[in-house]
């Protein structure tokens, strides 16, 4: 199982969850390839809206793909994205990610930098402590 983190603002992941898919980097078909049924996803929020809104810089969603299955969807006229089938985890409360001590992800101050490409991999320790501090918090 590889972990990932995507970036997507709070307004489109809950799109997202509430419709079981996931669609990265605005809609291109190249980062979902590098996935596989069973891989983890950590959904970053850095605001609530795509580059307006409240900052949040929060990890708020968390879900597995379900399959290997990339398909497209017309979402507006000259707009189809592609997307994956994930399931949600229901019971994931989210959590601020400096709130989260010991990640190796946000260890180097540049690592704003990496939020940029949109997707990217964990390591499985990052994975855990965040897995970890949801289930303290329930």
């Amino acid at each position: 199982m590889i972990h990932w983190i995507a970036v997507i603002s709070r307004a489109h992941a809950r799109i997202a969850a509430a419709s079981g898919f996931l669609q990265v980097c605005h809609g291109k078909a190249g980062p979902l390839r590098r996935t596989r049924a069973g891989d983890e996803v950590f959904i970053y929020c850095p605001r609530e809206g795509m580059g307006a809104g409240d900052v949040l810089k929060r990890v708020e969603f968390r879900c597995t793909f379900d399959d290997d299955c990339i398909y497209s969807v017309e979402q507006a006229p000259g707009f189809t994205p592609f997307r994956k089938d994930v399931s949600f985890d229901k019971g994931f409360q989210g959590v601020a990610i400096h709130d989260v001590a010991g990640l190796e992800l946000t260890a180097s101050p540049q690592w704003g930098l990496l939020a940029r490409r949109g997707f990217f991999t964990i390591s499985a320790h990052d994975a855990e402590l965040l897995r970890s501090h949801d289930r303290a918090a329930r």
